[in-house]
């Protein structure tokens, strides 16, 4: 059996009216420091734009239409998960906006639940150059049929620990959650692009 705790832990970062990181909480950092986040601890990305680190396009075209919704004075908060290697987390995000255009995004631990090492989730390990694609809300894998599961399935069903090394990971976005926020906040759907 696992163990699951439920922890106060807030992770604040702001974007200005041009969509620049512009402030980091201690929490922010603190968090990327122990998850081998030191790419995006604030030295690294402050004055930079928020589009840099979103490489999908579905992912960017969801975040555009919420930082517009907040922006228009609406409520933006859905969940999300931000698992470690050795860890399930389950996050609250909200964001919200100033008159000036400055956004919140807030981030808070909702529970940790303690798993058996995940090697592909590992920053640390070596990679190949091979790449797949995990969703950033739920966090399943997906697989190459178009099925995205849970990534210690996904370890096992493709035999990944077979070799020296591992597939590099992106971030996507698998259609249960595309469809869940799309519909959650009415957003509308554009063309498909891969």
């Amino acid at each position: 059996m696992t163990e699951s705790t439920t922890l106060e832990q807030v992770l604040i970062y702001h974007i200005d009216k041009d969509d620049r990181l512009c402030d980091f909480n201690a929490g922010w950092s603190e968090f990327a420091r122990a998850n081998d986040g030191e790419s995006v601890m604030p030295e690294c990305v402050l004055g930079r734009s928020l589009w840099d680190f979103v490489g999908d396009a579905h992912v960017t075209q969801i975040y555009r239409q919420l930082v517009g919704r907040a922006r228009a004075g609406h409520g933006v908060e859905f969940q999300y998960r931000c698992d470690a290697p050795d860890k399930r987390r389950l996050f609250k995000m909200t964001i919200t906006a100033n008159a000036e255009g400055v956004v919140q995004f807030s981030s808070r631990l909702l529970w940790e639940q303690v798993r058996m090492r995940v090697a592909l989730l590992d920053a640390r390990q070596p990679r190949d150059h091979h790449w797949m694609r995990s969703c950033s809300w739920c966090q399943k894998i997906k697989l190459e049929s178009d099925r995205w599961e849970p990534v210690e399935v996904a370890v096992l069903q493709l035999n990944l620990l077979a070799g020296d090394s591992l597939p590099q990971l992106t971030h996507g976005i698998c259609p249960d959650c595309k469809a869940d926020m799309l519909g959650k906040f009415s957003l509308p759907m554009h063309q498909e692009t891969e």
